[in-house]
């Protein structure tokens, strides 16, 4: 049945013929109660007429909204069914497909009809990694999201926008810096002649470098190369593994140059005054960890650097010059200073203890308050005796890590001497203190490097740290207060300990330092008495070296036992004993120590990089002597992890070779 609806002239006619009805009312029952009556019907039918009237644009007005409604998912329906995305809806108690329409159908079904699992899988796995993902199916890219609250997948066709992005992301501008190893050092020592030879040979061999890669170069130095690309050539690059630092450094032996390069790399996103910085910033970190290698960082603080090469001992770079200059340098901040606390690592060695003495003794003539920071609670029975001696002598000032706590300012300087790791650091809570820190170390720079370092001072070529402060010493040359016996004695000793009795990583500057402290009193009967093995000592050492076994004719590996624990001095002498013996290239110690941890301790002479091995291990060093500590891993574990390792080093060691 048709709705009717009242339009305003059908209320005027019922009234007016109301009006009628009730006059003709009255004049036949007069004022009476049928009169009444008969007005109280009247008002009755206007009241339900007018509820009628509402009652119907109430249910005109529903019916409007469902119509709508009813368009709207029509459209929507049709919608999804025709637009080029992908919709998904998956039940979230079962997690089997609900609803799903016809472009998401030819992407997720099979030739036979059935829903690909596979295919809808690794689409709940792009979701689940975040917003922004691609999927590759056959030869197309799609852009997933997923709709949590209601368990929707969304996806559509983005091999375009892909495309763009990996071609934005591969011509991404790259800056790259040569520098040639120990040029210097031959200048002195070559003549003039040779000199023009070498500088021939350089030349060409980076010009055909950069010629087989496309790449623009320049040459701004006798020793120094700027080359300019985009990623994808340094993408080629790093595939290849930076095979032209091994090339160079063979072509180079041929001709009986001791020549190897150091590359820095730098990418990112525009800004190349900034990519350059970075690059230069590489280089320098390849150079400090020993050269012939290529550091590669993106310009971007978030991310770490990535190494390739470092296939050679380090050889010495540094300079008469350069040292002088690190000397004023570090003077010039430590003026600025309240004052000044020096630290060495956890479980305190000689050349930690001798470097440490050396630097309090270099600020002590430029300021008042310099102090050497020490635990008494984790120390060896030597470095007691050591500290004991310096003690008696009155001219070291030494301080508890907990006294240092409690004495440090905004303006105090904290020198770390003999390691640039923060982990490894005497105390790292200490550490944290420090809004200003100067690092003199002769290891390999690594990535858990201190980010309030003001001065760097690292020289992996250098046989020890108590080598490079005591030439900073020398260079001093202050008259306020001069090097005491029993500290140049310790110096010494440090020096001792790092180069096994002046018999590995040393050189004629080594000699000169030696040279310098015996005039300024070292006593070897001194060093003798407190670098002297005790017995328990010797007997723990014997112990590792009884449970070690050859894994390759010429190399090592002695695993404490699951139950004993031993002082980390006491794993590196084990190292350092196994290496004197006949044939053996490189030795490893690994046991748990006091600490709790599983420490390996690694000595090689000149074939095998040990400092690459630890490197995978966790920790780092030297080419020839390196260490790592491990947590939550037992020794037998961590023998089997470095096992393999040490078998990997050889087996691209001997490709090496072959190539």
């Amino acid at each position: 049945m048709k709705k009717f609806h009242f339009a305003p002239v059908h209320f005027v006619m019922l009234g007016v013929i109301s009006f009628g009805i009730l006059a003709i009312l009255l004049r036949v029952f007069g004022e009476g109660t049928l009169a009444l009556l008969a007005a109280f019907f009247v008002v009755a039918f206007f009241t339900l007429v007018l509820i009628y009237q509402q009652k119907m644009f109430e249910a005109d007005e529903f019916e409007q909204i469902q119509y709508v409604n009813h368009h709207a998912e029509n459209s929507l329906t049709s919608l999804l069914d025709q637009m080029p995305v992908g919709v998904i809806k998956i039940k979230k108690e079962t997690g089997e497909v609900e609803w799903f329409n016809p472009y998401a159908e030819l992407l997720c079904t099979t030739e036979d009809g059935e829903f690909d699992t596979e295919v809808l899988q690794r689409m709940m796995d792009a979701s689940l990694e975040g917003s922004g993902r691609y999927l590759t199916v056959g030869d197309k890219k799609y852009s997933i999201y997923l709709d949590r609250s209601s368990n929707v997948f969304y996806f559509f066709d983005a091999s375009s926008e892909y495309e763009a992005t990996a071609e934005l992301v591969t011509t991404r501008p790259v800056i790259g810096i040569i520098s040639v190893d120990n040029y210097d050092d031959l200048e002195d020592v070559v003549s003039d002649s040779d000199i023009s030879q070498i500088n021939s040979f350089v030349a060409n061999y980076v010009a055909e470098f950069a010629d087989r890669y496309h790449m623009f170069y320049r040459r701004v130095g006798t020793d120094r190369f700027y080359l300019f690309t985009d990623f994808t050539v340094l993408d080629q690059l790093m595939q290849d593994k930076f095979s032209v630092i091994d090339q160079f450094r063979l072509e180079a032996k041929n001709r009986e140059i001791p020549l190897t390069l150091s590359m820095g790399f730098a990418y990112g996103d525009g800004d190349h005054d900034q990519i350059g910085k970075t690059a230069l910033l590489n280089l320098n970190l390849a150079e400090v960890r020993g050269g012939d290698q290529a550091v590669v960082k993106e310009n971007d603080e978030s991310k770490n650097p990535i190494f390739f090469g470092g296939g050679t001992a380090s050889a010495v770079k540094r300079t008469r010059t350069r040292t002088r200059a690190m000397m004023t340098a570090i003077s010039d901040k430590i003026r600025s200073v309240d004052q000044v606390l020096v630290m060495g690592h956890k479980n305190l060695d000689m050349d930690a203890l001798g470097s440490a003495v050396g630097m309090q003794l270099f600020a002590s003539n430029l300021i008042d308050k310099s102090y050497v920071v020490y635990d008494p609670y984790q120390m060896a029975a030597d470095i007691e005796r050591a500290v004991n001696r310096l003690q008696e002598e009155g001219q070291t000032q030494f301080i508890t890590v907990a006294k240092a706590m409690t004495m440090v300012s905004g303006n105090s300087l904290l020198i770390m001497v003999d390691h640039s790791k923060i982990e490894l650091t005497l105390s790292k809570e200490l550490y944290e203190q420090f809004y200003q820190t100067i690092v003199i170390d002769h290891h390999r720079r690594d990535d858990d490097f201190p980010e309030n370092a003001v001065i760097t001072y690292i020289e992996s070529g250098a046989s020890s740290a108590s080598e490079l402060v005591t030439e900073l010493l020398q260079f001093q040359n202050s008259k306020k207060n001069r090097l005491g016996k029993m500290q140049a004695s310790v110096l010494m000793a440090g020096m001792m300990l790092d180069t096994k009795n002046f018999t590995s990583r040393v050189t004629s500057r080594t000699f000169d330092v030696a040279s310098y402290l015996r005039t300024r009193g070292s006593d070897s009967v001194a060093i003798q008495d407190i670098s002297a093995t005790d017995f328990d000592e010797y007997r723990s050492v014997n112990e590792l070296i009884l449970r070690g076994s050859k894994i390759l004719p010429n190399v090592i590996v002695a695993s404490g036992a699951e139950d004993t624990s031993y002082p980390t001095v006491v794993i590196s002498k084990a190292a350092d004993t196994m290496l004197a013996m006949s044939g053996i290239e490189a030795t490893f110690v690994v046991s748990k120590n006091t600490q709790g941890y599983v420490s390996i301790s690694a000595r090689s002479r000149s074939k095998i990089n040990v400092q690459r091995i630890m490197e995978k291990m966790g920790g780092g060093g030297h080419f020839n002597l390196a260490a790592a500590q491990m947590k939550d891993i037992t020794v037998a574990e961590a023998t089997r992890k470095l096992n393999q390792e040490i078998l990997d080093e050889t087996i691209k060691k001997e490709e090496e070779k072959i190539e």
